[in-house]
């Protein structure tokens, strides 16, 4: 989770400064993480990871660097405690139904 941001930031800034921290490189605009895997520290830790039982990323389509700055700076936006973005439209869909309808 991102570092707590002063409650007093305007929106322009929020949308600059609410992501994920600069790499060991410095650079000007967030890194894109195109990759579809990451290494992992040890076949227990990669288990742990797929699991869900520990941070960390295992795979490119559920999650990255790149997807956790975007909703981080969303949910900075909206004054929301988090976000969850979705790879496509439908998949959006389906979470909104999931959170409002029942079973039957």
């Amino acid at each position: 989770m991102a570092p707590a941001l002063p409650p007093d930031l305007h929106r322009d800034t929020l949308a600059v400064r609410a992501a994920v921290e600069r790499s060991q490189y410095g650079e000007n605009s967030e890194a894109l993480y195109l990759t579809s895997g990451y290494v992992q520290p040890s076949a227990q830790a990669s288990a742990r990871r797929f699991a869900g039982e520990e941070d960390g990323y295992t795979y490119g389509r559920s999650g990255n660097p790149t997807v956790t700055s975007f909703e981080q700076r969303l949910a900075a936006l909206e004054g929301a405690e988090a976000c969850l973005a979705t790879a496509s439209g439908m998949s959006a869909i389906m979470l909104m139904c999931f959170g409002l309808l029942k079973a039957g």
